[in-house]
């Protein structure tokens, strides 16, 4: 986990909004009459993986299993990214990691430096904080020396609830652009600490 600033984060998100809404709106063109059919849900997934995936998330991302996964979560956006990121063929072996492995923050940092798993761990890592995919290809080849062109497109915006739950609008103590259920005049307060939000107290 990399330190992160509200400027980074407000950064990046700004990057990433004008495809979200292309995607979005997409999505909608989908929903109309006469459209292909949207495919069928997956099944939720195996609970024991589940807690797996979370716990590696928390170490992932440096905020709390219990703030990314609540008890009471009715908007169950974990589903989405658990879905999305489990089809890449190395999401068992990094379960595994996690399975082998009492401490998230150890199990992420393993698989951070592991050349095969640590691609697909930032695109995880993405997932959370922007709630759109990258492919872990896309991510390792753009890693690669040579010129690169910023910003680099995601493949899709997971959901219009992933991009309404991303956790960058948290950490830089924001919300989503066109989006907001903070109250009327709240812009004139400091904002909450940013452990209160990350954080379990």
């Amino acid at each position: 986990m990399t330190d992160l600033t509200r400027r980074k984060m407000l950064g990046v998100a700004a990057a990433t909004a004008s495809g979200a809404v292309t995607s979005l709106s997409a999505s909608v063109e989908a929903a109309t009459p006469g459209a292909p059919a949207a495919p069928a849900p997956s099944p939720l997934p195996n609970q024991a993986d589940m807690s797996l995936f979370v716990a590696l998330s928390e170490g992932l991302t440096g905020i709390a299993a219990a703030k990314l996964a609540p008890t009471v979560d009715p908007i169950q956006v974990k589903n989405e990214y658990f879905a999305t990121a489990s089809a890449d063929p190395a999401f068992p072996a990094l379960l595994q990691i996690m399975r082998n492995e009492s401490n998230p923050a150890a199990a992420a940092s393993k698989a951070m430096n592991d050349p095969k798993l640590k691609y697909l761990g930032r695109s995880i890592i993405l997932a959370w904080y922007l709630g759109v995919w990258y492919d872990p290809k896309t991510l390792e080849n753009y890693n690669a020396p040579g010129d690169q062109v910023f910003p680099l497109p995601p493949v899709k915006v997971i959901s219009s609830t992933s991009y309404t739950q991303g956790w960058t609008w948290r950490v830089a103590q924001a919300h989503p652009m066109g989006y907001s259920q903070l109250r009327y005049g709240y812009w004139a307060n400091d904002p909450l600490p940013l452990d209160d939000y990350i954080k379990v107290s």
